[in-house]
């Protein structure tokens, strides 16, 4: 089988190592972390602008390698080629291996932070991203200088403390996927967990999700499989989304 793979590059190294154990054909595109940092329009725009360069070039399907992550799928419709995506609320539920696992771990462990080599890989934007950023458009990137200069210092820690994303968590997790085998990433991210005085943890992972996607096993209960002229709905059960006929909002 020829597939056209889209990715997000937080999956770069699970996925390549997921090719070179495939059968098939596989041309990978790989897409910036940071378009996570735009609104869901921004996200699925860049996205769609991929998967329509692809429809073109008869391609067996698309594999989307991405998670639910802003509803940016919500409304996708597939053209001309079959589009295909895991079930899961975001790339957590991906390289932990299923939604269930994330969600066993995430409903037990309130306060968790997630980590992976791939999110500790991507860690900046591109300067086109930071343009359209939520953090810039919301004044989150500002330097602390600036505003001390602006607000005082009180009021500048304050609003840094306002502002700091992660300041309601107290547990920092790692996900091993076998791709971190002398365990230097692991080691930062439990360097990290002692700066912040949080707990740290290190959950195994799973590249099954991301195999079965490349190998082209698709499995209803893991993967939406969008026949073309299909568009994607949320769904209110654990599917969590399923394909309608009917005309596209994208």
């Amino acid at each position: 089988m020829n597939f056209k793979l889209i990715s997000c590059e937080v999956f770069k190294r699970e996925l390549l190592d997921c090719i070179y154990k495939t059968k098939n054909s596989i041309d990978a595109e790989f897409i910036a972390k940071g378009i996570h940092d735009l609104h869901r329009e921004g996200m699925q725009k860049r996205i769609v602008k991929s998967i329509q360069q692809a429809d073109e070039k008869g391609f067996d399907a698309i594999l989307l390698g991405y998670g639910l992550c802003n509803t940016w799928i919500y409304g996708l419709c597939a053209k001309k080629t079959p589009l295909v995506i895991p079930r899961s609320h975001d790339c957590i539920g991906i390289l932990m291996g299923s939604k269930r696992k994330y969600l066993d771990y995430f409903f037990n462990n309130p306060g968790t932070y997630f980590q992976s080599v791939g999110w500790m890989e991507n860690t900046e934007n591109d300067e086109s991203i930071k343009k359209k950023s939520l953090q810039r458009l919301y004044g989150m990137d500002i330097p602390k200088d600036e505003l001390i200069a602006n607000y005082g210092e009180k009021n500048a820690q304050y609003l840094i403390d306002a502002m700091v994303q992660t300041k309601h968590y107290s547990n920092i997790v790692f996900i091993e996927t076998g791709i971190d085998p002398k365990g230097l990433y692991s080691k930062r991210v439990q360097e990290k967990a002692i700066n912040k005085r949080w707990s740290f943890d290190k959950v195994t992972g799973s590249k099954k999700l991301l195999q079965k996607l490349i190998n082209g096993n698709w499995p209803n209960s893991e993967f939406l499989y969008i026949q073309p002229g299909s568009v994607v709905q949320q769904s209110i059960d654990d599917d969590l989304i399923h394909a309608v006929p009917g005309p596209a909002s994208v």
